[in-house]
């Protein structure tokens, strides 16, 4: 990275107020989040391609059901595509850190966690199913996890932020400090 990137800043607006953020530091929070998701994403896929060599998979799937294991895997693929590409993206771009650099990086990963979810949902409805022997409560099962998926990943961060649109700005400081 270069010099710029700790001594850049940028003023984030929410409506009524505005504070300032380095660009730098917003460089280092998604490259952090990419960090954490990572390893776990890479993880659910080689497990994903481990499985359809496993000899339970031809014989305890239904055609119907090997398709959807192949959509999870495709799915988890892409999640990997898209926390990796800013890092791709910044190397191509001559390491300059922007706004655009910035809103395009946290939009990855953001769309990131869509297909992962998905992805793992998908797995978790054929791993159940076989378990279970119930396509019923594989399916309950699976919108219990989608509905904690969407819960922790996409509801509650939008609440929170909603709330903080709310708070003074001095609140909205503070809290960044903790």
């Amino acid at each position: 990275m270069t010099s710029d990137r700790s001594s850049s800043t940028d003023i984030i607006h929410d409506k009524h107020r505005q504070y300032r953020q380095s660009l730098g530091d917003q460089v280092n929070t998604i490259e952090q989040e990419a960090r954490m998701v990572l390893p776990g994403i890479q993880t659910l896929f080689g497990f994903q391609l481990i499985a359809v060599f496993n000899q339970g998979f031809k014989g305890g799937l239904s055609q119907g059901e090997q398709i959807i294991h192949l959509c999870a895997l495709l799915l988890v693929a892409i999640s990997a595509v898209l926390v990796v590409a800013p890092a791709a993206y910044h190397r191509q771009a001559k390491h300059n850190i922007s706004k655009h650099f910035i809103e395009l990086s946290s939009h990855f990963l953001a769309w990131a966690m869509v297909p992962l979810a998905l992805g793992t949902c998908l797995d978790i409805y054929l791993v159940t199913r076989m378990i279970l022997i119930s396509p019923f409560l594989s399916m309950i099962t699976t919108a219990i996890i989608f509905t904690l998926y969407a819960w922790t990943w996409f509801i509650l961060p939008n609440i929170r932020a909603k709330q903080i649109e709310q708070l003074p700005i001095h609140d909205i400081l503070e809290e960044k400090k903790t």
